[in-house]
């Protein structure tokens, strides 16, 4: 069993003990949870402690990692789940110590700093996996399926479009704040990789933004002051001549929406909103009329569509056209999957299913609907990859760097 160190052990770090405790309940633990470390000691206490219950092991806990290199030694695999702008540093330094690292998405706060990170685990030789969990929502892997057995023919546009949250912190303040990458680039990862999931590479992009809410209540009722942007929307150009068509309006009021649509010339695919459990809705285009597939006939017409074995013990079956199931064990599933993942890559010396690159590229999208309005065109992703038109993120390197 591969020993772990779990690095940042506030909400998200404890969201993966949960996961952690998924695989251990499906007889399919890869990791042992060694050490928590944070800097607040009471997050690693309330981790170690939430561990302990679920995991029937506690870890060890530190404030820092070098303290943990000193008590412990090198662990094998490490999980990172601090704010954006320290993955790379912590990162870098794991792979350099010798150990696999996943860190939460974004890979890094900027598109510089990740790949930085990438050229770390290419001199070391560890594997270095993006913690991306939408992509395994089963509802979504039935989606790619389909797409890919060629049912809607010639796609040529696809839609993300969502409205809501309004004027409340959304999970925690800082995501807010331009220096841990803005609560619309935080999201928009998220719908940057479905894209490329779904419909293979994102070329180009172009977008408007705006700061909506200046402040932000908390659960509290205190008032955050924000400074980075909580609307975005954009089109995008694939590879393949397609088109995207992008919004992610993070203080949305009145009636709320969340889209997801890849329109074909044989017919079109509504994605359900990720975690939901819901079912796909497929229409195709039969003899000049549009015709409704049921789930039934969605699963027949990809004979070959099978879901890995852990995504099947922790979802139900094999072969899923919608699920039901409480939303924490939804969440809690979706990150032993990439977790079950990282393991195996490491085990059997192969990239992960979400590499650097993957998580670089999703990144260069997001922040590329940003750098598209500062330049006044269109910018390629490509360019983004190479950290070049990229006048947003040079501020926020600016901004973090010592005077």
């Amino acid at each position: 069993m591969l020993t772990l160190a779990l690095v940042g052990c506030g909400g998200m770090g404890c969201r993966h003990i949960r996961g952690l405790a998924k695989l251990r309940g499906i007889d399919e633990q890869r990791f042992r949870l060694v050490a928590a470390v944070d800097i607040f000691g009471a997050n690693a206490t309330n981790a170690a402690n939430l561990a302990e219950e679920l995991l029937a092991e506690r870890p060890q806990t530190f404030a820092g990692v070098e303290d943990m290199h000193q008590a412990i030694g090198v662990v094998d695999a490490m999980i990172v789940t601090t704010a954006p702008d320290s993955h790379a540093d912590v990162g870098i330094d794991a792979m350099a110590s010798g150990i696999n690292v996943m860190v939460e998405k974004p890979i890094a706060l900027t598109v510089r700093q990740g790949i930085a990170l990438i050229e770390a685990a290419e001199s070391s030789g560890k594997k270095l996996a993006v913690a991306e969990n939408y992509r395994r929502d089963p509802i979504n892997r039935l989606a790619k399926a389909l797409i890919d057995a060629g049912v809607l023919h010639q796609i040529y546009l696809a839609v993300q479009s969502s409205s809501g949250s309004g004027e409340k912190v959304i999970i925690t303040p800082w995501r807010h704040k331009k220096q841990s990458g803005g609560i619309v680039v935080d999201m928009g990862i998220h719908y940057a990789d479905l894209f490329e999931y779904f419909l293979g590479p994102v070329d180009q992009v172009f977008g408007f933004n705006a700061i909506v809410d200046k402040l932000r209540v908390g659960t509290d009722g205190a008032l955050h002051e924000v400074d980075a942007e909580d609307f975005s929307a954009g089109v995008a150009r694939f590879a393949s001549g397609a088109i995207a068509n992008y919004m992610v309006d993070l203080a949305g009021r009145g009636k709320g929406h969340f889209t997801r649509l890849v329109q074909g010339r044989g017919g079109s695919l509504s994605i359900p909103h990720d975690r939901s459990g819901k079912p796909l809705e497929l229409m195709l285009r039969r003899d000049g009329a549009d015709v409704e597939i049921t789930p039934e006939q969605q699963l027949a017409l990809v004979p070959d569509f099978a879901l890995d074995d852990v995504t099947a013990k922790l979802f139900g079956g094999h072969r899923l056209a919608s699920y039901d199931l409480p939303f924490v064990d939804i969440d809690s599933g979706l990150l032993a999957i990439e977790q079950a993942d990282f393991a195996d890559a490491i085990t059997n010396d192969r990239a992960p299913e979400v590499d650097g690159m993957g998580g670089l590229r999703a990144l260069a999208i997001a922040y590329g609907f940003m750098e598209a309005e500062q330049l006044g065109r269109p910018v390629g992703v490509e360019s983004l990859l190479k950290g070049e038109d990229s006048p947003y993120q040079n501020e926020l390197l600016a901004a973090s760097r010592p005077s």
